[in-house]
């Protein structure tokens, strides 16, 4: 949507052209104010109508049902609303990555059958978008599944594949996604040093006895602080609703998490981390949603 057909040239709004200020326009008699809630509105993202390019029933989640996308050919109108708009694609659109690609929409895989890997990342910033399309994105939103996010998410934030400029990050982990889900096998997440169960068990007891518990160089807790605007982190855990008071035991230990973000403070969630569980239904299946909201804090506790 925001690939560009002509990298050599400079971008429009860069240009010094024209532009007719459109003073007969019943659009621009209404105050700008009024213009830049109008404007958004009418670039608002929906899911495409055709039930031919719905995802299958296991990837669906609320509002990912299918590809979404947006009609822009308003900005194609004059200059002057090109100017007053050009930056709004790519601002509003949702950036969503799906880690590992078999886990994520058809033919993902084919694309990237690397499944620690990070080239859709690669692909989209670096292909897809321009350096100035990339300065708008200030969000971003993973689905991952925990191998991945043990493996490879600090490796993602380290990099310098994502936009300097994103100010939110959003991570769901779906039913599906947690360590052997299949044979129901106990959940367990940990951001310090990643791991399997007994790494997870005695980090719990070491911090049940009011002991600090280091992070780890690759820890996947410690790729926001790589990432140099972040300002908010917000976690989707997701269960099938006959495990979730077993989640829900897991995800009240993750509102004592504190991320380092180095200089500049840490995530945490004192005042802002309440779990809100939500359900939702898909078919004859029932699903539980624990949110969890991190937001960055300038003193260090």
């Amino acid at each position: 949507m925001f690939r560009s057909r002509y990298k050599e040239r400079l971008p429009i709004h860069e240009r010094s052209l024209e532009v007719n200020p459109q003073g007969s326009s019943p659009l621009f008699i209404i105050p700008a104010e009024i213009r830049n809630i109008l404007f958004p509105t009418m670039l608002a993202e929906y899911t495409l109508p055709d039930p031919s390019r719905e995802y299958p029933a296991h990837i669906q989640r609320p509002g990912h049902a299918g590809p979404r996308t947006m009609d822009v050919a308003f900005l194609r109108t004059c200059r002057r609303i090109y100017l007053e708009t050009y930056h709004l694609p790519p601002q509003l659109a949702s950036h969503v990555f799906w880690h590992a690609a078999p886990s994520g929409p058809p033919g993902l895989a084919d694309l990237f059958p690397d499944i620690h890997g990070i080239e859709e990342e690669q692909l989209y910033f670096g292909k897809r978008l321009t350096q100035w399309q990339q300065s708008f994105i200030t969000e971003i939103h993973l689905f991952t599944q925990m191998f991945w996010l043990d493996s490879s998410f600090e490796r993602l934030c380290a990099s310098d594949v994502l936009p300097k400029s994103i100010e939110r990050l959003k991570i769901t982990i779906r039913a599906g996604d947690w360590w052997w889900n299949e044979h129901e096998y106990p959940f367990f997440i940990n951001p310090h040093r990643g791991g399997y169960l007994p790494e997870y068990m005695e980090d719990v007891a070491r911090a049940e006895r009011g002991e600090v518990i280091p992070w780890a160089k690759d820890g996947w807790g410690t790729g926001f602080q790589k990432l140099p605007e972040l300002k908010e982190l917000k976690i989707e855990f997701e269960t099938f609703n006959s495990r979730n008071k077993e989640l829900s035991n897991v995800v009240q230990r993750t509102l004592k998490w504190n991320f380092p973000m180095g200089k500049r403070g840490e995530l945490r969630t004192q005042g802002t981390g309440m779990v809100v569980p939500s359900q939702w239904e898909k078919g004859i299946e029932s699903f539980c949603v624990f949110t969890v909201q991190w937001k960055l804090a300038m003193d260090k506790q």
